[in-house]
């Protein structure tokens, strides 16, 4: 078994070199209990929850209105995150990148219907080359000072088209069980043995009845 740590307060790749930075080992884990990999470029419901041993000494990230508000079509977002900035190489050092949220009709239509775009899927970026890449997935998309999306998958090429985001006002109910306490999705044996949960999706040894399963034993 494993130790898993996050960092929070840095800006450095390595999660530390910073005063302000912390290290808070995780003791659970969740994913979202309907949590789909459709195919390489399309998931729904892309969404985990760490709880972690002890409260950081940071804010917490603002959630998102339920209603949407926060991440209308034409809202200006931010991405931020450590991905590939080229073919071979990803960025040590917290890099941002900016461009407008836009519908799931538009985002479906540029994709040529070759990924899932559902309401717990959002999009943002146009295709002009600014887009989170491979390495960023997990991170925030942030819109009027809320986590509006998470880095959930693209195109193969980052930024020839829009990227995906999960949509966190869409999770929200699942959010706030795992914060007052639920267990639903508890995943905190596959993370700790060191295991890819996208991986063991990915080759069809793990889904969601062996997720709720976990959970009611």
């Amino acid at each position: 078994m494993y130790d898993v740590y996050v960092s929070l307060g840095t800006k450095n790749e390595s999660g530390r070199g910073s005063k302000k930075s912390e290290q808070i080992r995780v003791v659970e884990a969740f994913c979202h209990p309907i949590f789909r990999m459709v195919d390489i470029v399309g998931m729904t419901h892309d969404v985990g929850v760490f709880k972690l041993e002890k409260p950081s000494k940071h804010q917490p990230a603002r959630l998102p209105a339920t209603d949407g508000s926060d991440n209308k079509p034409g809202t200006m977002a931010t991405v931020l995150g450590w991905g590939m900035v080229n073919s071979d190489t990803s960025s040590q050092t917290l890099r941002v990148v900016d461009f407008g949220i836009i519908t799931n009709e538009k985002c479906d239509e540029t994709y040529n219907d070759a990924t899932v775009v559902d309401d717990s899927v959002m999009c943002a970026g146009d295709g002009n080359g600014k887009d989170s890449c491979d390495g960023d997935s997990g991170g925030p998309l942030i819109a009027n000072g809320t986590v509006v999306g998470i880095v959930s998958s693209g195109a193969v090429n980052c930024g020839e088209l829009p990227g995906t985001y999960a949509r966190v006002s869409y999770a929200s109910d699942f959010i706030d069980e795992i914060l007052n306490g639920g267990s639903v999705g508890n995943v905190t044996e596959v993370l700790t043995a060191g295991e890819s949960i996208f991986d063991m999706f990915e080759s069809g040894s793990l889904d969601t009845s062996q997720i709720q399963r976990q959970t009611s034993s």
